[in-house]
């Protein structure tokens, strides 16, 4: 081997060496900040009735707030937060479980059905 040859391959390992680790940092910060963005969307979702109606009709809320798109949680926050049928949904949601079918009054009904259902798939796979 000649002196080129050594250099050029020390450059390319050295090269790759660098990628290898400016990967795995970007990779773990990308990890924290996800974390700390969906621990932030969770505070904020908790303070809705939202967060009650998922509760009572069984709706796991880390799988939602994990598997749901970030726009479609905030629409439904949104809806949840216009809604005008608050003393009905507070009134559902003075009972410990609420079958899906008794939302007609919630502006995220049909969200939450198809939510409740895809749960429901999920767990008997």
């Amino acid at each position: 081997m000649n002196i080129i040859t050594l250099i050029a391959g020390g450059a390319l390992s050295l090269f790759l060496a660098v990628f290898i680790i400016r990967l795995f940092y970007t990779i773990v910060i990308n990890m924290v900040n996800g974390q700390k963005f969906h621990n932030a969307l969770e505070q904020e979702f908790s303070k809705l009735r939202l967060n009650r109606m998922l509760a009572a009709l069984g709706i796991n809320k880390t799988d939602y707030i994990y598997q749901t798109s970030v726009k479609d949680i905030h629409q439904q926050m949104k809806n949840c937060s216009d809604c005008t049928n608050t003393n009905e949904c507070d009134e559902k949601l003075a009972r410990p479980d609420i079958d899906v079918t008794e939302i007609e009054f919630c502006n995220n009904e049909a969200d939450l059905k198809e939510i409740k259902r895809h749960q429901s798939e999920s767990a008997h796979e």
